[in-house]
């Protein structure tokens, strides 16, 4: 008898659930996520990498998966405005910590405060985990120059006189800070060190630029404010909700092109501002910049937000792991429980435990996608646990329609391999139904595993 279970997923803008199928825009109708090059000459988009979430879909999809039926498993979630748990299957493996080596300019200009807290918040990052499998160690120096940049991970330029001191400081060199990004490194400006590093400052001066496509207006307000983050924010930082923060005098920035992406933004009128970018994530060159209006290094402090934004600067990847291996069964039972989290809190968890190993959602994606082939394959073997990259600029939308199990199986492989070339989760993968998200994506594959857990087989087909 065949049984057809509708289950109605309410999804926000950064989980609207698509459906993949075959590549439009390709001589052999294979489906190809977004930046990438492929042997069918499929044509596609250039988006540099960019962790974040824009997806303009905001209705509810009901998901038909033929010949299914429900289960559910309890979830492990830890609330906070920074992180979220999906428990998977722990057994005993190995960890390794990767350590960030942070650079906090202290010379002329600067405010002493800021430097100070900084310091504090790096210390109790270190001291309580701020981020699992990542350490810090900091150095502060006078002069910023290549030598002394030599080595590090990434630069804070923090709160202090003024973004155009910093530009024409002697004992700061702009050349270098710029060769120091565009050759990789990770750039957090504060306040002033924002101003210095966006591209323009409405009607006075240029900055460095390690922020292209960020432009700024100067604000003139001293006091806390509520600041909102935005839905990128919880893929790229982990970060949701809104706060109350410091804020002297930063900039009101706003994105004007390339793969500049809006994290925060200011949720009252104190800067004269609402609405526009209290924190922007940027790239220039192989490096990312982060630019800040407000103060997380003052009090109100936000010691996880420092780390979030030093960690995704220097552009490491927080899983706890390098390396590892999986089993089939296990990735099943932590798709079923990523399925349930998503379907639970209408989003996705910030990366869930398989292993004993926190896997970050880009990395869960290329195991689910190899397990869902190895699945299909009848093969057995052990799923290496692979460092992946955010996707760039994660978007999509789609329309109404039926995916075979032939054509989420081209999407698998698609994907699979776009990850294996380029380092980095897609954006989308484009199919006769609309462009199907990062996010998407994964709530897809989540779904087939789960329906493979419960009755050991791939389901013949979903429907949107």
């Amino acid at each position: 008898m065949l049984i057809i279970l509708t289950l109605t997923l309410p999804l926000n803008a950064n989980l609207a659930f698509a459906t993949t199928g075959n590549q439009t825009n390709t001589t052999n109708s294979t489906p190809t996520p977004n930046n990438t090059t492929v042997s069918n000459n499929a044509t596609t988009q250039n988006i540099s990498t960019l962790s974040t979430a824009k997806v303009a879909n905001n209705t509810v999809s009901t998901v038909k998966v033929t010949n299914t039926t429900a289960s559910t498993t309890t979830v492990n979630n830890t609330t906070s405005s920074t992180k979220d748990i999906a428990a998977g299957s722990p057994t005993t493996t190995s960890t390794v910590t990767k350590t960030i080596k942070v650079l906090i300019y202290s010379g002329v200009y600067t405010a002493e405060d800021c430097v100070t807290g900084l310091e504090t918040a790096l210390k109790y990052d270190n001291a309580n985990n701020a981020i699992p499998g990542v350490s810090f160690t900091y150095a502060t120096s006078t002069v910023i120059n290549s030598a002394t940049l030599a080595g590090y991970n990434v630069l804070i330029m923090p709160g202090g006189d003024g973004g155009s001191l910093y530009l024409g400081s002697s004992s700061i060199s702009g050349t270098a800070i710029k060769n120091f990004v565009a050759n990789g490194g990770g750039y957090l400006g504060i306040c002033a060190g924002a101003y210095a590093g966006a591209n323009y400052v409405s009607g006075d001066y240029y900055g460095w630029g390690v922020a292209p496509d960020v432009d700024a207006k100067p604000v003139g307000y001293v006091g806390n404010l509520t600041m909102k983050f935005t839905s990128a924010a919880q893929q790229i930082l982990g970060s949701s909700g809104t706060i109350t923060i410091s804020h002297y005098n930063g900039p009101a920035m706003y994105v004007t092109g390339g793969n500049a992406i809006i994290l925060a933004t200011y949720a009252d009128d104190h800067t004269g501002y609402e609405g526009y970018a209290d924190i922007v994530g940027d790239y220039y060159g192989k490096g990312r910049s982060v630019l800040m209006g407000s103060h997380p290094e003052l009090t109100p402090q936000y010691p996880k937000l420092i780390a979030e934004m030093v960690t995704w600067a220097a552009n490491i990847s927080t899983t706890t792991t390098s390396a590892g291996t999986v089993t089939l069964s296990q990735v099943d039972n932590a798709a079923n429980t990523v399925n349930n989290f998503i379907n639970t809190n209408n989003r996705l968890p910030n990366y869930v435990t398989i292993n004993n190993q926190q896997i970050t959602m880009p990395e869960f994606l290329n195991i689910l996608t190899t397990g869902v082939l190895d699945a299909n394959s009848g093969s057995s073997t052990s799923i290496p646990v692979k460092n992946v990259n955010s996707a760039a600029k994660p978007s999509g939308t789609f329309k109404a329609g039926t995916l075979t199990k032939t054509e989420y199986l081209t999407v698998a492989k698609s994907v699979n391999s776009f990850i294996a070339t380029n380092g980095r989760a897609p954006n989308y993968a484009t199919t006769p139904l609309g462009q199907v998200s990062f996010s998407s994506l994964i709530h897809m594959f989540s779904m087939v595993l789960t329906y493979y857990l419960n009755h050991g087989t791939l389901p013949s087909s979903i429907t949107p």
